[in-house]
Parts: structure tokens; C-alpha cells; sequence
């Protein structure tokens, strides 16, 4: 059987891509963008590391990120906390920021995830599989965990400084998402996604 074509996705070459028998990244003959990557036993690696995620995310909005200890006072907030207290100082445009990009849009990403990798795992092809694709590419565009992370590490030096500065559990989950969001995505390919969907349900 021929490989189906391929239409690059940055010079519009369309090809005819080889089919992978193991792990590979299929590049484009002319640009070299990677058109897609086959990754063996794709829906339980990838269910895998959502359910991991999933359940870190929970933890890291149910716990505080970090406790401040400033002369006798303590401090401490979750996520969702942050952006209240960005809030409730003036600073709401910038609270509603952080709860979309950290709290909001992760959250929407692993369930996207999970309502297209659960049904897929158990041979079935989720309803509106490709809305549902689609949503999912833009909601990445808006998750922005590891800006977060990078903000946090940069102000502990500060924090520690003034005061008793404690890591929460929330932090160390929070960090823990980035990484395996991160992980997903080298081994989430809409592609192979699809070519294993039972029906190709659009």
C-alpha cells in the first residue's frame, strides 16, 4: 500500500510521507519541517503521561505554591489565589492573565487531551474529534505553565531575602505539569491520532 500524501505544512509541499514501523520524525524533503512523528504504542504513552498530568494539576490547585513568613506574618496562596490577590490590588487585568494562562487553559488542554486519548484507548472515536483537535491546538498557544515556573524560580532568590520562604507541594506539581506537558507533546501526533480512530469520525 503507498503512503498517503502529505501536504507540508510550511512550504505546501505535498509528498508522499514513508510509513514508520518504529519510533521516527518524518521531515519534508524540501524544508525539512517536520511533517509528523510516529511514536509505537502512541495512545498508551501519551494516556499515560494525561493522567499523570491530570492528577498533578489537581494537586498543584488544591495546595499553596508557597508559604512567606515576614515578620511574624504568614503568607501563603494557591493558584487561583495568586490571581485573586493580583486582583484585589489594582492589578486585575494582570490577575485574569495568570488565571487564564496557568490555571484555565492547562486545565482545558489535559481534558482535551483525555477526551480524545480515553475513548481512541478503548476503540472508539471520540464525538467531534476534529473540533476538539483543532480547540486543542489553539488552547496550547495560551498555556503558559513554564512562564510561570521560570517567573517563580527567578523570584525565590528575592523572596528568601526578606523573609522564611517555603516551597508548597503546589510548586513542586506545578512543576512537575510543565515537564509532562512537555513530554506530551513530543509524543502527540494528530496524525497518527487519527489514522488509528476507528470510523474517521470528523
Amino acid at each position: 500500500m503507498n503512503p498517503a500524501l502529505t501536504a507540508c505544512p510550511e512550504c505546501d509541499l505535498v509528498q508522499r510521507a514513508p510509513e514508520c514501523v518504529e519510533s521516527c520524525a518524518v521531515h519534508c524533503r524540501r524544508c525539512d519541517a517536520l511533517l509528523y512523528r510516529f511514536v509505537p504504542h502512541l495512545l498508551d504513552t501519551g494516556l499515560a503521561l494525561t493522567l499523570g498530568t491530570a492528577v498533578l494539576f489537581v494537586i498543584a490547585n488544591i495546595y499553596p505554591v508557597m508559604s512567606l513568613d515576614l515578620q511574624g506574618r504568614h503568607v501563603s496562596a494557591t493558584l487561583a489565589g495568586l490571581a485573586q490577590a493580583l486582583a484585589a490590588a489594582g492589578m486585575t487585568s494582570v490577575g485574569v492573565l495568570v488565571f487564564v494562562t496557568l490555571v484555565l487553559m492547562p486545565g482545558l488542554e489535559i481534558l482535551a487531551l483525555l477526551y480524545l486519548l480515553v475513548p481512541l484507548r478503548l476503540g472508539r472515536a471520540p464525538r467531534r474529534m476534529g473540533l476538539v483537535s483543532r480547540l486543542l491546538m489553539s488552547i496550547k498557544e495560551w498555556s503558559m505553565v513554564e512562564v510561570f515556573v521560570l517567573a517563580a524560580v527567578v523570584s525565590i532568590h528575592r523572596l528568601g531575602q526578606i523573609g522564611r520562604l517555603e516551597l508548597q507541594p503546589a510548586f513542586w506539581a506545578i512543576a512537575m505539569v510543565m515537564i509532562l506537558l512537555a513530554a506530551i507533546d513530543t509524543v502527540f501526533d494528530s496524525r497518527t491520532l487519527w489514522a488509528r480512530a476507528p470510523g474517521r469520525i470528523a
